[in-house]
């Protein structure tokens, strides 16, 4: 049964620019969160819209759209995965096998149940009962951090970044199995509650505005031709990038005398943006 709102319920659902897997992946939507059905296509395929505004089409075989299951997800709070990876086991245990893992950044509903030491009861997007570890799920509601806190919150975004180090280069990717620039910038204000332009621009409707480059600060946004980072301080930033011999998450510097400096981008920077 298919209503307005679905819930994705596969680890990670590709967003393809049109109804085909020879598309162009434009983006990664992650276990538990919400997309607008805006149409079926053809045959086993959505047009659909995320969250934080962006459209693309997705096979309907990754979404649950039974309009019983989606008010209830939609009612209950969530916990987020905050490590690299999570497993989802149907019995709490190390040595029990699991159902299958979940990429950073996926959501999963709080039970009312409680688990076992070291483990959090949980509910799947189908309604079924789970169980993960503890240190692996924040709850969801924790990730805002008030404006008023915002040296706290600029830290927090640069340490969130580094967890990224040599994740290798994904186009259209946002987890840590693979991620583009966009997705590892995108991801990184997200994880903080906060919803970013999922391209590698400045555009109206999102929190982030430009500023002057020479008043950037860790956590703010550093934009190319094509291309987006996230200063971290000294100079400098991570970035996830395709180019060989660095092919995934690096740190670069805009110091001409550093070992890492690369004139290619520091020379072509085209704006510098923040969200404070």
């Amino acid at each position: 049964m298919w209503n307005n709102s679905a819930v994705v319920k596969v680890p990670v659902l590709k967003l393809k620019e049109y109804p085909s897997e020879e598309a162009e992946t434009v983006d990664e939507v992650l276990y538990g969160m919400e997309v607008l059905v805006r149409e079926r296509t053809i045959k086993g395929w959505a047009s659909v819209e995320t969250s934080y505004g962006y459209r693309g089409c997705v096979r309907t075989e990754g979404l649950e759209a039974h309009e019983w299951n989606v008010r209830r997800w939609q009612k209950l709070s969530k916990y987020v995965v905050v490590s690299p990876s999570a497993d989802v086991f149907e019995v709490p245990g190390y040595k029990n096998p699991y159902l299958f893992s979940l990429p950073r950044g996926s959501l999963v509903a709080a039970s009312d149940q409680e688990g076992q030491a070291g483990w959090n009861q949980v509910r799947l997007s189908d309604g079924r009962g789970a169980y993960m570890r503890k240190g692996q799920l924040r709850p969801a509601a924790a990730l805002h951090c008030p404006a008023e806190q915002e040296e706290k919150l600029r830290e927090s975004l640069v340490r969130t970044a580094l967890t990224y180090l040599y994740t290798p280069y994904r186009w259209g990717g946002k987890t840590p199995w693979g991620i583009d620039c966009s997705g590892l910038c995108s991801m990184v204000y997200l994880l903080h509650g906060i919803a970013i332009n999922r391209d590698a621009k400045i555009k109206k409707g999102y929190p982030v505005k430009e500023i002057p480059v020479c008043r950037v600060k860790p956590g703010d946004l550093l934009y190319f031709p094509g291309h987006m980072a996230l200063y971290i301080g000294g100079l400098n930033y991570i970035h996830s990038t395709g180019r060989t011999g660095q092919d995934g998450v690096v740190i670069n510097s805009l110091n001409h005398m550093a070992e890492d400096y690369r004139e290619d981008l520091a020379s072509t920077i085209t704006a510098a943006g923040s969200i404070f």
